[in-house]
């Protein structure tokens, strides 16, 4: 699937119109806007490089959503939703994705993600929650039959973390305990955060 932005088929997981000023010296990237589609107040934003042929995930989050835009390069990007409550629970679908295409994507809590960068790209990031080390540990194997996404057969690059990661089932698990914890605590954030 190629967008230009709207729906993704998985509720709550939008592609959002953003705006670039392309000339001879380079882009000005417009990169949020609250008043855009899906946006939320963020209130942490994280930049990440990575260079061609590394894969980031799968990974879910339990106590943030997160507002992704590409200002540089080319990805292909993997979302499933595993939220037991979803009417698109199960659901996945991937996006070719260019920094050219002119939109950002609103990933909620609960759809798993994963990224393959296809050639060196900058993924800026925003957070509806500060990130917290305890709850940044779900996750599941990139190509897990399960999460119903297809892949390249090549090598990639992966980080420890991920080349560790469990199963679909075992990620299922963790989510749905550490989802509970999470709202126990009413969905609370600590005003600062070690990172």
């Amino acid at each position: 699937m190629s967008m230009k932005g709207g729906n993704s088929g998985i509720a709550g997981c939008e592609f959002v119109p953003v705006s670039a000023n392309r000339d001879d010296r380079g882009c000005l990237f417009e990169l949020f806007r609250e008043s855009w589609s899906g946006a939320f107040p963020a209130l942490q934003w994280n930049a990440c490089a990575s260079k061609a042929g590394v894969v980031r995930g799968a990974h879910v989050h339990v106590d943030y959503d997160e507002y992704y835009t590409l200002p540089r390069g080319r990805v292909v990007l993997g979302l499933a939703d595993i939220r037991r409550n979803s009417p698109t629970y199960r659901k996945s679908t991937q996006v070719a994705w260019e920094d050219k295409d002119g939109f950002a994507v609103v990933i909620p809590r609960g759809v798993v993600h994963v990224l393959l960068f296809e050639e060196d790209s900058v993924l800026v990031f925003g957070l509806s929650g500060y990130w917290q080390a305890k709850y940044d540990v779900v996750g599941c194997q990139w190509d897990d039959p399960e999460l119903g996404l297809q892949w390249p057969v090549r090598s990639v690059v992966r980080s420890d973390r991920d080349a560790k990661s469990g199963d679909y089932q075992a990620m299922l698990r963790l989510y749905e305990e550490l989802s509970r914890e999470f709202m126990s605590t009413g969905g609370a954030h600590p005003s600062v955060v070690q990172i």
